[in-house]
């Protein structure tokens, strides 16, 4: 792939994490031009809006396809509903440009198998953004996985909770027609991620539970499985699912958006069982830690780890603590603008692992439907 001495930037759905995430590397990497924003979904007077937060000389589109054909781009970042990320990514794709695109990739495997084909056979820098591979603890759980610190796996248990659905409702997110799934695509897809990314492995098979546990007005308040179909469009809150992976190590996993975390906001939680040993990942708002206890010791032993915070009592919770490296080169999009400007030909993670999450995710969905094991 050819270098670029400046890399020419679109948005497709501008939200608050671009405001959060994305802008951060479109403000801070040297050779990047952030050039425009579009959506069709956008209020006529967003111009205004995105004049304060992006700057004069970002440019506001009504239609993707029009900000594409006018504005000599390299690359595009899909942050839109979920519905859209498979035909925005094919445009830009198809158009020669490089994606980002927020997870989960698509509406279902075989669209995704789509995207990441086509972002490989045209030479594509495709990055699926799953952010939380970046925390420096799960870097160190990973390496200490591969280096045989807990001997052969035997069990992955992981978790993510939020509460905030309970105030409220998830949005767009609360709808099957827009996001495929609910909890299970949002942060669900994380946390298969992170368990593929750390322990190394594949899933195998799966079965599942998925709960509907908040309504839309006027649906039955007894609905409590999510394939009801008194439930109409509304989508997972809550789901839990047993893994078997390909490496032989049984899985433990459940996430929600009805589990109220208070001060802590977000709970994300990986922990590997081994013939060894066991690992210990805590990430939340409050801080994130990584710890271990060898076979035959009585005492966890913590692990000290440059570039997080680790939790204390009483602390106010940050955004940053959760995510930490936000402001450094190891932030996701920043990584991507990099290899496009050097000219690399690999990103990580790719559209591939968004099409293995998904695949995950539609095995899952299936499995809570059909109440059996479903093979991935």
């Amino acid at each position: 792939m050819n270098k670029r001495e400046r890399v020419r930037i679109g948005v497709m759905g501008p939200s608050w994490w671009v405001n959060y995430w994305h802008l951060v590397a479109l403000k801070t990497h040297p050779h990047v031009d952030f050039v425009a924003v579009s959506s069709p979904e956008l209020a006529p007077d967003f111009e205004v809006e995105a004049r304060e937060k992006y700057g004069p000389e970002v440019r506001v589109y009504f239609d993707n396809a029009e900000m594409i054909r006018k504005e000599s781009l390299d690359g595009a970042i899909v942050c839109t509903p979920n519905d859209v990320h498979h035909p925005a990514t094919m445009l830009a794709l198809n158009s020669g440009l490089h994606v980002v695109c927020e997870k989960p990739v698509a509406m279902n495997a075989t669209l995704a198998r789509e995207m990441a084909d086509t972002a490989k056979a045209k030479g594509l820098l495709g990055l699926c953004n799953f952010v939380y591979r970046g925390n420096p603890c799960v870097q160190q759980f990973r390496k200490m996985v591969a280096d045989g610190w807990l001997g052969k796996p035997l069990t992955i248990s992981g978790s993510y909770h939020g509460g905030y659905a309970i105030g409220g409702g998830p949005g767009w997110r609360r709808l099957r027609s827009r996001s495929g799934s609910g909890i299970l695509g949002d942060l669900g897809s994380h946390l298969i991620d992170l368990a593929r990314y750390i322990s190394g492995d594949e899933f195998g098979s799966v079965c599942a539970h998925s709960l509907t546990a908040l309504w839309n007005e006027g649906t039955p308040p007894d609905i409590m499985r999510t394939e009801d179909p008194r439930a109409g469009d509304r989508n997972d809150d809550s789901t839990a699912f047993l893994a078997e992976f390909k490496g032989g190590a049984q899985g433990i996993f459940h996430t929600s958006w009805v589990a109220y975390q208070g001060a802590l906001c977000q709970h994300q939680e990986v922990e590997i069982y081994g013939t060894e040993g066991r690992l210990h990942f805590l990430a939340t708002h409050a801080g994130t830690f990584l710890r271990g206890l060898k076979c035959g010791s009585s005492h966890w032993e913590q692990f000290h780890v440059p570039g997080t915070t680790h939790p204390a009592v009483g602390m106010e919770g940050s955004e940053d603590f959760f995510r930490p490296g936000r402001f450094t080169p190891s932030h996701t999009t920043y990584r991507w603008i990099e290899a496009i400007h050097a000219g690399e030909n690999e990103i990580s993670p790719n559209l591939e692992d968004g099409w293995k999450a998904q695949c995950v995710i539609d095995a899952v969905i299936r499995a809570s439907a059909e109440r059996r094991w479903i093979e991935v």
